[in-house]
């Protein structure tokens, strides 16, 4: 999660979607320690079991990672929140997906997560972690991107 934070601009301080694995409440601290306005904010969490959170950040019900479905419609709907032309995607841990999806389902589901974002003229970063991915599955998702930045 520190990874897709730090390549998110300094100037952005609000009106983000961020899709990660990690538990919300840490989510919200490492926001804040980052000067993000948690309450513009929105997460939707992938996860196995049922977070605990009772907090300002605006979360999605949560996810499993091999529901690209579902996720699907918790991204679509917490874009809603953006204002066309004035938000960022946020994605952490695209590596998580594909280690519970068909690596297929997980190029798709990419594709659409990056064109519905470029739809609305929304700005995103999506991070895998280090070398996760096979060779393939990694080009595949380069593909989709405009732009590639190994933060390693």
């Amino acid at each position: 999660m520190q990874r897709s934070l730090s390549l998110l601009p300094r100037g952005v301080t609000d009106n983000v979607v961020f899709v990660s694995s990690t538990p919300p409440a840490t989510v919200e601290r490492r926001l804040r320690e980052r000067g993000l306005a948690v309450e513009r904010v929105g997460l939707v969490p992938v996860t196995g079991s049922e977070p605990e959170y009772d907090g300002p950040l605006w979360t999605s019900e949560p996810i499993v990672p091999d529901d690209l479905t579902g996720l699907s419609m918790r991204f679509t709907s917490a874009l809603g929140a953006l204002d066309a032309g004035h938000g960022w995607v946020l994605f952490d841990a695209l590596d998580v997906l594909a280690m519970y999806a068909h690596q297929d389902r997980v190029c798709r589901f990419f594709d659409h997560v990056t064109t519905a974002a470029r739809d609305r003229t929304l700005r995103g970063v999506y991070t895998i972690t280090g070398d996760a991915l096979d060779d393939q599955l990694a080009d595949s998702f380069a593909h989709s991107a405009d732009r590639v930045v190994d933060a390693r």
